[in-house]
């Protein structure tokens, strides 16, 4: 696969640290929407991710089944 998109896209994405500053200015929340990003941000970060036994058999079995690369 080309990474000639990326290439591309790297390009016509320049971010310059004047529209960083405007981004913030903008991106400002209201007493209340800073009150709900803390609260699911909280909330988020007891969050717990465990694959069931199954899951982590076929990913195993996956990588074991795929050649090694020289």
């Amino acid at each position: 696969m080309s990474n000639f998109t990326l290439s591309t896209l790297s390009h016509l994405c320049l971010v310059t640290d004047s529209d960083l500053k405007r981004s913030q200015q903008e991106a400002s929340l209201t007493r209340e929407e800073q009150a709900c990003f803390e609260d699911t941000k909280a909330v988020l970060d007891t969050v717990r991710f465990s694959p069931r036994a199954a899951t982590l058999r076929l990913i195993f079995d996956y990588a074991a089944s795929k050649p090694e690369k020289p």
